[in-house]
C-alpha cells in the first residue's frame, strides 16, 4: 500500500521532525500493525508549500506513482491572513521571509538563546498583528483559486490514476491572538473541503477527515499555537485511521488492534 502525503510544514513535521512522529509516520506505523502487506509512504509536506506548488512539483509525478491514497492536507498556508508585503520594507530582512514575522513553535535549550529567541519572537507577532489590524490583511491564495487548483489537481488524480483514493485532511486550529482573522479565514478553506467532498461522493473516491475538532486548545500544540505537537500529531494520525477504517480504504480490510 502506498500512500502520498501533500501538505505544508504540519505535514512535514515542523517541531517534530527529530522524534519522526509527524502524523504521516504514525499513520504508517498504525497501519503496518493492522496489515499483512508493506505500507509505503511518501511525504511530499515542505514548509509553507501551498496547493499551486504541490501541483507544479508533484501533480504528474502522483500520476506516474499511481498510489493507492493521497492524503491531501492544503488549506492553512493558503488561509492564514498575512501582512501586506509594502509594509515590510523597513523591516529586517530576514522578517521578510514567508512565514517569518509568525511567532516561533518551539526555542533553545540553551537559557541565553532561549531568552533571545523569545523577545524576537515576541517582538516581531506584535509588528504582524499591528500591521494587519491597522493596514489589513489578506491570505496568500484566495479562496477562488485555491478552489480551482484543489478540483483541478482532484480531477487530474482520478481521471489518471483510476485506483487512487483521496482523503481531504482539513486544517485543524489557529490562535487568533497571534493570527488575527485566520482563524475565520481558516473555515472558509475548510468549507471548500467539505465542498469538494459532497460534490464527489457518486465517485466513491474522495472522503473528508476533519479535524477541527480533534485537537485540544491549546495543548495539543506547540508555542506558536499553530503546529500540532507530538500528541497532536498522534490524534491527527488516529483521526486519518478512522477515516481509512470507516470507508475501507486499505487494500484489506483491517486487522483488530490487540489490546494491551
Amino acid at each position: 500500500m502506498l500512500i502520498v502525503f501533500l501538505g505544508d510544514s504540519i505535514t512535514e513535521g515542523l517541531g517534530v521532525i527529530r522524534s519522526n512522529t509527524n502524523y504521516a509516520n504514525l499513520l504508517q506505523a498504525q497501519l503496518k500493525s493492522l496489515l499483512s502487506h508493506p505500507v509505503e509512504i511518501m511525504n511530499f509536506g515542505s514548509s509553507a508549500m501551498q496547493v499551486n506548488e504541490s501541483r507544479a512539483k508533484y501533480e504528474q509525478r502522483i500520476v506516474e506513482l499511481q498510489p493507492d491514497l493521497v492524503v491531501f492536507a492544503h488549506g492553512i498556508t493558503e488561509s492564514i491572513v498575512r501582512e501586506q508585503k509594502q509594509y515590510l520594507k523597513w523591516l529586517p530582512k530576514r522578517w521578510r521571509r514567508p512565514g517569518w514575522m509568525d511567532p516561533r513553535p518551539y526555542y533553545s535549550t540553551r537559557t541565553t538563546r532561549r531568552l533571545m529567541e523569545k523577545l524576537e519572537s515576541a517582538l516581531r507577532w506584535r509588528v504582524k498583528v499591528t500591521l494587519i489590524k491597522t493596514f489589513g490583511g489578506r491570505p496568500w491564495m484566495s479562496l477562488e483559486e485555491f478552489r480551482q487548483h484543489t478540483l483541478e489537481l482532484m480531477l487530474n488524480i482520478l481521471n489518471n490514476s483510476p485506483r487512487t483514493k483521496v482523503v481531504l485532511l482539513t486544517p485543524s486550529d489557529i490562535e487568533e491572538k497571534y493570527f488575527p482573522g485566520s482563524r475565520e479565514s481558516m473555515k472558509k478553506y475548510r468549507g471548500i473541503l467539505h465542498d469538494i467532498c459532497a460534490n464527489s461522493k457518486d465517485s466513491n473516491r474522495i472522503f473528508l477527515c476533519d479535524t477541527s475538532q480533534a485537537l485540544n486548545k491549546w495543548s495539543d500544540y506547540l508555542e506558536d499555537r499553530f503546529h500540532p505537537n507530538e500528541l497532536g500529531h498522534s490524534k491527527i494520525a488516529k483521526s486519518l485511521l478512522s477515516t481509512i477504517r470507516e470507508h475501507s480504504l486499505a487494500e484489506q480490510p483491517l486487522m483488530r488492534e490487540v489490546q494491551r
